[in-house]
């Protein structure tokens, strides 16, 4: 199972290039992607050391344009891509329908990963978009592993990437989500006083907030994606690089525990070893940057 680590800086990447990611993924402040601009890089030359430094490691770079984009702005994403493309990029993740049909009829062929924000829970969801051109599809975090086979094994022959959801979790729908968090000292742009991921519903008069499954249960969802073929493990972009660090080391731990060929059983009982303490969002989401 190969590793893909979200950066935001030539800093963190040369960090996990050199730890043990097999590829890196990013965003340049020109495309729309899942993070503020503070969070991605300036634009094409910006990114280049980053492309050169990984192609000389074997290794891979894809960029985030993970959110919708609007019409008029189809043709400019397309010759932006087609610049990145131009200088080594490997591919770009995407979650519009509208856009890959775009890059369709323009006949613009890339390496296309579907973004866990297009939430592709099923089958059909799945077809519809292996028809725009996809090579990738990041499953939902809330899809588990029993409703995920014809997925994996999907017929399209496109690969699949997964979160550890037992260190990466939220109960809502990844498309609810929307930026900045309130923990991210952006005080004059909140848009909620909670996170997205984990604010609860409105049930007429009663309160409801979907249950998070316990750390077994997850570890063993980690596990069984692995026996079913998932062929990329992902760790997200964080605003906190110490805590993204944190995450993954131990999806590197896990990972090897996978490749090792550990039963089920053992392989829980680790996963509980490396990491039982439920996720601190608040900490989690406060920016802290690499030094140096």
């Amino acid at each position: 199972m190969k590793i893909t680590a979200g950066v935001k800086s030539r800093k963190e990447a040369e960090y996990f290039l050199a730890n043990g990611a097999d590829e890196v993924y990013c965003g340049l402040v020109s495309l729309r992607n899942n993070r503020l601009p503070r969070e991605n890089f300036s634009g094409p030359e910006d990114l280049r050391p980053v492309l050169e430094l990984a192609h000389r490691a074997g290794k891979k770079v894809f960029v985030a344009v993970n959110e919708l984009v609007r019409e008029a702005e189809h043709p400019e994403t397309l010759r932006t891509l087609a610049a990145l493309k131009d200088m080594g990029a490997d591919g770009a993740i995407l979650r519009d329908p509208a856009l890959l049909t775009y890059f369709k009829k323009k006949k613009f062929k890339f390496y296309f990963t579907l973004s866990t924000l297009a939430n592709c829970f099923n089958s059909k969801t799945l077809g519809f978009f292996a028809k725009l051109g996809l090579s990738r599809l990041v499953l939902p975090m809330q899809l588990m592993p029993e409703n995920a086979e014809r997925l994996i094994k999907n017929r399209y022959g496109l690969d699949t990437e997964v979160f550890c959801q037992a260190l990466y979790y939220g109960v809502n729908l990844d498309s609810l989500c929307t930026l900045p968090c309130p923990q991210t000292s952006e005080n004059f742009s909140k848009k909620f006083t909670d996170f997205t991921c984990l604010l609860p519903y409105a049930c007429g008069k009663d309160i409801f907030r979907m249950p998070m499954p316990p750390p077994e249960y997850m570890f063993g969802a980690f596990y069984d994606y692995y026996h079913l073929g998932a062929g990329h493990a992902k760790v997200a972009r964080w605003p906190n690089i110490l805590r993204e660090i944190d995450l993954f080391q131990k999806v590197r731990l896990l990972v090897k525990l996978l490749e090792k060929g550990v039963s089920r059983k053992l392989f829980i009982h680790e996963g509980l070893r490396i990491d039982a303490k439920p996720m601190q969002y608040g900490k989690s989401f406060t920016l802290k940057s690499l030094a140096g």
